[in-house]
């Protein structure tokens, strides 16, 4: 019962913060203009490795929440963090801001990042809301919270779980014809009609040709899921009809060595 009082106590005091916080300044200011130049004077920081500068655009109490990590109190840590990014091969950090509004001496930015290795290549992007407070009329972040915009990786096997291999060995003079029916056929098929089933298919060719003259192509079912179709023809039927299916299903056989592929169900193991 304490705790719960502690706890209403502590949400009401939140609750009154915020509105005090917005009653200071019923109509927000757009201040875009004034993030953007201080973004701009940030990211020229980080670009020239600048760690001293990097601090000073950080009150001496502000806090980051970087996705998938830790949240970096103070400016000593939210530094380190930057220095580690900086190690890690990042050389370049573009903030694009959305809008940002003022209210009282606080600013709300909504924005997107990118982040660039050598050679601008990119590496990461996503979207950020970042708090700014005035201090001495200079913007400065006192909350930066961001999460990246890259799709989470599908999920792989695990100890105990099946996979299902497909090997299909390609005529030489096939392979064009194979991987036409693969990338303009089957997975738009697949993608359309059964995309749980296209989503845990991944696809891979050898790097060189065997000695026989083929060339091997692998359907990786990783995990395989029992409840799921993964048969070709099933997806090309769903999305041609049977007779279109069938013309698709005999340019796929006749691109394999023997006119079929050989399948291997397997079991994953510790490792």
């Amino acid at each position: 019962m304490e705790n719960l009082t502690r706890n209403i106590q502590h949400l009401t005091g939140i609750t009154l913060l915020v509105l005090l916080l917005f009653s200071c300044n019923s109509n927000p200011t757009d201040v875009t203009g004034q993030i953007k130049d201080a973004n701009n004077e940030l990211m020229a920081a980080f670009t020239q490795g600048d760690t001293v500068a990097l601090a000073a655009f950080y009150t001496v109490d502000a806090k980051i929440f970087p996705a998938n990590n830790q949240i970096f109190d103070g400016q000593a840590a939210i530094v380190k963090f930057w220095t580690t990014t900086m190690q890690m091969g990042i050389k370049k950090v573009l903030f694009e801001t959305v809008t940002a509004k003022k209210f009282g001496k606080l600013a709300i930015e909504e924005g997107n990042y990118s982040l660039f290795v050598q050679g601008d290549q990119l590496v990461d992007q996503g979207k950020y809301i970042v708090t700014w407070k005035q201090e001495g009329g200079k913007w400065i972040i006192f909350r930066d919270i961001w999460n990246n915009s890259t799709p989470a990786p599908v999920k792989r096997a695990s100890a105990g779980d099946s996979v299902l291999i497909v090997l299909n060995y390609v005529k030489p003079n096939k392979v064009e014809q194979f991987e036409d029916f693969n990338l303009n056929i089957l997975s738009p098929a697949g993608a359309e009609t059964n995309p749980q089933a296209k989503e845990a298919v991944r696809m891979q060719k050898s790097v060189s040709k065997n000695a026989d003259g083929t060339y091997t192509y692998v359907y990786l079912m990783d995990p395989f899921r029992g409840n799921l179709n993964y048969d070709i023809e099933y997806s090309l039927n769903a999305k041609f009809g049977k007779e279109k299916a069938g013309e698709y299903m005999k340019m796929y056989v006749d691109c394999l060595k023997g006119g079929t592929s050989q399948v291997l169900l397997l079991t994953e193991l510790y490792w």
